[in-house]
């Protein structure tokens, strides 16, 4: 975009400022927001969910397709961030592993600079004809993606075996299994094998890494998940991420519901109650995975919560359930960054309301807060030298606005500079009064989002 065409943020209360101060990731918190991305439809870049302070965990998604024997390799879908490229197989044959994802690896070292771990999740709604047919194969496929996506080692490369993602190393692996064949490959396919998958990893694999790593599962949220009851049972598993949709009697919507009636069919608290029951990790924490907007769960629409619907159905069970509720799964980033309200993206507003800030949704009036601040600058302006700072000094780190002094202009995110403060090209950062010359207006401030 042209730095002409777009001018930056405007002011805003400083109770919806959002930091973007690198911190530490906490895997004993309450209040994670963990975030799929990979199968957006016009996905917005991995970069960019990078530099979203409201997320957490980054689960790349997908390896849709696994080992059919031990020397196989895999196959990947990561929607637009590759090319069809593949690497071709020891046999000479061609895979379905994708090589051309020049996007991925870069931005994963991205992520794990601003403090967000990132895990590469197995499976999928599609194609759903995958299976562990052995514990041989089983184990292979632990240490194939540990070679490929964990740390990069001089042995591996020097066989000339892939790395899709360059030198980039993943935090860990989730495991989404939503496998159905028919007629069944062999009686217990659903379910065998992911415990000595996990376990490869977890007992044999991670030690030899820097760490730490983590292993996640995105079960269903029928109590138990006939895929992954008995890997959770078997193997360790760090965060579940239960999704809450698709299955309209356990899906957020009838948790909402639930929270003015005396019984319920949302499975939260059953979830609880089997983890602690049959878990092999006693310090697992549960995730209330939702929708990030109607285009998460488009056959369940209803799964969808407003923030005020999202705010209470999450407090009550935060508290409810504090020793081993984690935060919250959306599913998923593209979803969330167009799903806006207030130019705030449905992760903020999750993040704001499990770090106890949410109050409300209503939008400040634009109008309202245009004049106040031209009000406000115009008399600071005249009654002291301390006026509005001019935004004009490149952003070393994507703040912006306010009394930074950093404009967005030549930033490699986008240059528009959000009400919150810091930089991007999504519609939270660009969102109106923008196009300042196609107004026949000029911008107040420079790097700042206000016409006059």
């Amino acid at each position: 975009m042209s730095s002409s065409t777009f001018v930056l943020a405007a002011t805003v209360a400083a109770g919806l400022f959002a930091s973007t101060a690198t911190a530490a990731f906490n895997a004993a918190a309450s209040n994670n927001v963990a975030m799929y991305w990979g199968q957006g439809n016009a996905q917005i870049p991995l970069s960019q969910v990078c530099n979203d302070a409201s997320i957490d965990i980054v689960n790349i998604a997908f390896v849709n397709q696994f080992p059919l024997k031990v020397g196989d390799y895999p196959s990947t879908n990561f929607a637009n961030a590759c090319g069809d490229a593949t690497f071709t197989k020891p046999d000479g044959t061609k895979s379905g592993l994708l090589s051309s994802c020049p996007s991925i690896g870069p931005g994963i070292k991205e992520c794990q600079a601003n403090g967000k771990k990132v895990l590469l999740s197995i499976g999928g709604g599609y194609p759903i004809n995958y299976t562990l047919p052995s514990p041989a194969v089983a184990e292979y496929f632990a240490e194939f993606l540990w070679g490929a996506f964990g740390p990069s080692t001089a042995a591996w490369v020097n066989a000339g075996k892939p790395r899709p993602f360059g030198d980039a190393s993943v935090d860990g692996f989730d495991l989404d299994i939503e496998a159905l064949i028919n007629p069944a490959p062999f009686p217990d396919y659903l379910f065998a094998n992911y415990d000595k998958f996990v376990a490869r990893l977890k007992n044999g694999l991670f030690p030899s890494g820097p760490g730490p790593y983590y292993i996640s599962a995105a079960p269903q949220c029928n109590v138990p998940d006939v895929r992954l009851a008995s890997a959770i049972s078997k193997s360790h598993f760090d965060f579940i991420f239960t999704q809450f949709y698709n299955t309209p009697e356990c899906s957020t919507r009838a948790g909402y519901n639930g929270l003015s009636t005396a019984t319920t069919t949302f499975t939260f608290t059953k979830w609880v109650d089997w983890l602690k029951a049959n878990s092999l990790n006693k310090n697992v924490k549960l995730y209330l995975g939702m929708p990030a907007g109607v285009d998460g769960a488009p056959n369940d629409t209803p799964a969808t919560l407003t923030p005020t619907e999202a705010n209470a159905l999450l407090k009550f069970y935060k508290n409810k359930h504090a020793d081993i509720f984690g935060g919250a799964m959306l599913w998923e980033a593209t979803v969330s960054a167009k799903n806006t309200k207030c130019q705030k993206g449905y992760s903020s507003w999750i993040k704001d309301i499990l770090l106890g800030k949410f109050t409300n949704e209503v939008c400040p009036s634009s109008s309202s807060t245009i004049a106040s601040s031209t009000s406000s600058r115009i008399s600071s302006t005249s009654s002291s030298a301390s006026a509005t700072p001019t935004a004009t000094k490149p952003t070393p780190d994507g703040t912006c606005g306010g009394t930074t002094g950093y404009t967005c202009i030549g930033y490699v995110l986008g240059e528009c500079c959000s009400q919150w403060g810091y930089c991007g090209s999504t519609t939270d950062h660009c969102g109106p009064f923008i196009d300042c010359p196609k107004l026949n207006k000029q911008p107040v401030i420079v790097g700042v989002k206000l016409c006059v």
